[in-house]
């Protein structure tokens, strides 16, 4: 599941299945409308209530940051849209649900909140509820699956996707390494630093010399790369600490670095080797190729689907209420 997904079916879920006309007249009175998508109003209470619980879902302690906001309720906002008129073109389309999935959904809750007497209380109210909101999920799911169940790619798209993308299967530059580490306490003091520094500088010269780079890591480094010698295999951009890495960049093949402080200590790098940025061969990548093409023609499709039903119906957004409130 991609779209259907996007704000974890809050609005289907949370909006009430059976609203008529007349019953919008009456709740529109009583709330500023916040959506009218053809027969079905959203009002603005509801609108609140479904984004609260999305931004409780996807945000740390539910609190959003304020660069965040707009966007995402202009999110949440597109994803009821989608998931009303997918809900609703299911049902004309006659689809039904999975009773067998919607019944083990069920006795899921029940075992999960067997001890917990509130649900045992209110377990017969909620159950009807609760297997109307799984029995639209399990429709939005059925839907989705049926609209991306499409032709697999042929072998010249294929071949023509990778030609087209050829930044998706290209290995990074990477680097060989290995390292000594001297740690410092994050408590010590500056002296205990400049202590370390001058350890660091003087096995710098004996490796400079002639001794074992592995040797010395072997015996005076504490980092566990010390049982291989300090070797830390090849390293991808982005791993390395970044003033490591702009030191790193900056080393010839065999080519020691000066005593580098980092936050655990002190480091001595030697590059061994560097491996370039180099495209895969297609033969090596091919399903791969095969896998993202078809997910991304899947996504089409789907992205075809919402719009047309979206085309074909009458929808309102009130969009001055995106920007009202504010829920940091």
């Amino acid at each position: 599941m991609h779209k259907v997904t996007l704000s974890m079916f809050l609005a289907i879920l949370m909006l009430s299945s059976n609203v008529n006309a007349n019953q919008q007249g009456t709740n529109a009175a009583k709330n500023v409308i916040f959506a009218q998508i053809d027969d079905l109003t959203i009002s603005e209470t509801e609108f609140e209530e479904i984004f609260l619980a999305a931004v409780r879902y996807k945000y740390y302690h539910g609190r959003i940051p304020k660069n965040e906001l707009l966007k995402f309720k202009q999110k949440v906002a597109e994803d009821i849209v989608t998931q009303v008129i997918v809900h609703r073109d299911a049902q004309k389309k006659g689809l039904l649900p999975d009773h067998e999935k919607i019944a083990s959904g069920l006795n899921d809750y029940d075992a999960k909140y067997a001890d917990n007497p509130d649900w045992q209380n209110r377990r017969d109210k909620v159950i009807p509820q609760l297997r109307k909101r799984l029995e639209r999920k399990n429709l939005l799911e059925i839907m989705e699956s049926k609209i991306k169940n499409i032709t697999r790619p042929e072998a010249d798209q294929i071949a023509e996707y990778y030609e087209n993308n050829t930044e998706k299967f290209t290995e990074p530059k990477r680097v060989w390494g290995s390292i000594i580490i001297l740690n410092v306490p994050a408590s010590a003091d500056e002296k205990t630093w400049t202590d370390k520094i001058d350890v660091a500088a003087q096995l710098k010269l004996r490796l400079e010399k002639g001794e074992s780079f592995a040797t010395l890591a072997k015996q005076y480094s504490d980092h566990p790369s010390a049982v291989n010698g300090g070797d830390l295999g090849y390293l991808h951009q982005g791993m390395l600490d970044a003033g490591m890495q702009e030191t790193v960049e900056a080393l010839d093949i065999k080519q020691i670095s000066d005593p580098i402080r980092v936050l655990e200590g002190i480091v001595l790098f030697q590059l061994n080797g560097v491996q370039t940025e180099k495209l895969k061969p297609f033969d090596e990548v091919r399903q791969r190729a095969a896998s993202l093409l078809y997910r991304e023609l899947q996504d089409k499709a789907w992205d075809n689907y919402v719009y047309e039903l979206k085309a074909s119906a009458t929808i309102y957004v009130n969009e001055k209420l995106y920007v009202q409130n504010n829920y940091e």
